[in-house]
């Protein structure tokens, strides 16, 4: 009898293969930020209605109050203002961006396995926006996760935040995150090199985080303050202004604009395949 030739399986969805291949990573680190939400939340007791602490905090100079969100800290919003979305909670969501956002494309040329994507019937700004996409899925699940878990074990420790300053500073950090994977992964599509795609963000995610933390006591970095998205992401304090859509817009604008130019440098670049 003749033999059939297995016919190879076609790629039926880019987005859901990156996505399936980083669930395990995102699953460790929605279990970080969620044991970062359980120990800020066990904590809180022991700082509610405490009047030492909030003579010690009082005594604190303003500008350095204002660097490190320290605002009526034993209140609920205060507290997580301090404690969690100020840097924690920030800085672990951009550091997971990052090195997925700079893996995503460079990760797949350097393992040389983006030959067997392309030899599919798919194009390549198609490839790009479906692992685009899978990255910002992955930021959604973990800012919501973290979010979530602290709106609902709040009032178990008696700390109270309304929910919409809660989601307020969920979606902030969630656009800031979603610019710095954009970022890495515009780098690595534009050159192929991981490595240099999550270095060169990290070095600008450090540069406009300490721009806009230290605008407070550096008059001349003032001016410039406003070209640092964690300015327009935390430093208008969402937590206790709630949504800022002009200051969400900006990042939203700048996810975009990175994401087009990253489709045009895949398509133009000879991939060495």
């Amino acid at each position: 009898m003749p033999r059939h030739r297995a016919r190879p399986a076609e790629l039926h969805s880019v987005f859901e293969r990156a996505f399936h291949e980083e669930r395990r990573a995102l699953l460790g680190w929605v279990g970080g930020l969620a044991a970062l939400a359980v120990v800020m939340l066990a904590i809180y007791p022991t700082v509610r209605d405490n009047q030492q602490i909030s003579k010690l905090i009082e005594a604190y100079p303003k500008a350095l109050r204002t660097m490190f969100g320290i605002s009526d800290y034993t209140s609920g919003a205060g507290y997580l203002r301090a404690e969690v979305f100020s840097l924690m909670a920030p800085l672990l969501i951009v550091v997971f961006a990052i090195l997925w956002g700079g893996d995503v494309i460079a990760g797949e040329e350097e393992r040389r396995t983006i030959d067997l994507l392309l030899a599919n019937p798919v194009s390549r700004r198609r490839i790009l926006l479906e692992k685009w996409a899978a990255v910002m899925l992955g930021i959604t699940i973990a800012t919501w996760g973290l979010g979530l878990l602290i709106g609902l074990g709040a009032p178990v420790v008696g700390l109270h935040v309304a929910w919409s300053s809660l989601a307020s500073v969920v979606v902030a950090t969630m656009l800031l995150g979603m610019l710095y994977a954009t970022l890495a992964l515009a780098v690595g599509a534009a050159t192929g090199r991981r490595g240099l795609a999550r270095g060169v963000v990290t070095l600008l995610a450090v540069a406009a985080y300490l721009v806009s933390s230290l605008a407070e006591l550096v008059r001349w970095l003032r001016p410039i303050r406003p070209l640092s998205p964690w300015y327009h992401a935390l430093g208008v304090d969402p937590l206790g202004s709630g949504f800022l859509p002009g200051h969400l817009l900006v990042l939203v604008a700048a996810i975009l604009v990175t994401i087009v130019g990253a489709a045009v440098a895949f398509e133009r670049r000879d991939l060495a395949v």
